[in-house]
Formats: C-alpha cells, structure tokens, sequence
C-alpha cells in the first residue's frame, strides 16, 4: 500500500523496541521521502515521528474493521434460528460462520469491491468442493479495487 501525505494511519507494528511505545497511536503523515527506511513522517498528538510503510494501517480501515467487529457482535449474540435450506434469502454456503451469521452480515460494512473479497473468500470451498473458483473471483475483486485506487 503507498500513502500519500494527509492519509491519516494507525501505528500498527513498531519494528524497533523504542517506538513500541507508540502503537496504536492515531496520526497523519506530513512527509515523505523516498528511499528512506523510515521515510514516512507520522504527526503524532506530541511527536513527529519516521515510521515506515510496513508499520502503518490505514485509520479508516481500522474504523471499518471496528464497525464491522461490532456489527458482528451484536450478531452473534442473536439467538441461533433453525431454518430450512433456503437458496435465495439463506444459502448453506453464506450460512456456515458461527451463530447464524451470514457472509452478508460481514460485507455489506464494506464497499463493494472489498465487501466481494471477503464473501469470495468466506464461501470458498463451502459453495462447491474445490475452493479455487471462489479465490480467483476474490483476486479479481482485489485487482478491480487496486486499479480502482490508482486511478484516484
């Protein structure tokens, strides 16, 4: 993933024992510079700090991840209802997640491509026996949402 300065992060994995201390801190980056191991300068509350790539996650996507968490939750602790196999409202290969939850209680947090990537990857080898079919059309969505990004 490349950030563009503005993009609000997450400290997400300090790689050094000093900047442990920072995690999970919410910030902006300010500055980058090519080449530099530690080139992008992540505003803090008190501190202005290098971090590099692999040690950033996008703040929205963690909030995304947050709602959906929560959605779940709530889900979850719905009573289990027995219905009989219903191929259109409930079909057995978005229905096999614990509780009752269904792929589509997962991806309709999402935006379409990414909600597709998980439900591609949620049924896969639950629809049918081999798995593969599923995994490519989840690749593809991944590739539709790369591009989709790119050209922004």
């Amino acid at each position: 993933m490349t950030y563009k300065i503005g993009d609000e992060v997450i400290i997400a994995a300090p790689s050094t024992k000093w900047a442990q201390q920072f995690k999970g801190e919410r910030g902006t980056i300010v500055d980058i510079v090519d080449g530099e191991p530690y080139g992008f300068n992540v505003k803090l509350e008190q501190w202005s700090l290098g971090f590099a790539e692999a040690e950033l996650v996008r703040a929205d996507l963690v909030d995304v991840l947050d709602e959906i968490s929560e959605a779940l939750w709530i889900k979850a602790m719905e009573p289990v209802e027995d219905e009989d196999e219903d191929e259109v409202n409930h079909p057995s290969h978005y229905k096999w997640l614990p509780n009752g939850l269904e792929v589509i209680d997962v991806t309709e947090h999402l935006m379409n491509n990414l909600g597709n990537v998980v439900k591609y990857v949620l049924r896969a080898g639950h629809k049918t026996e081999d798995p593969l079919t599923d995994l490519r059309k989840a690749a593809w969505y991944i590739e539709r949402e790369i591009k989709r990004l790119e050209a922004v």
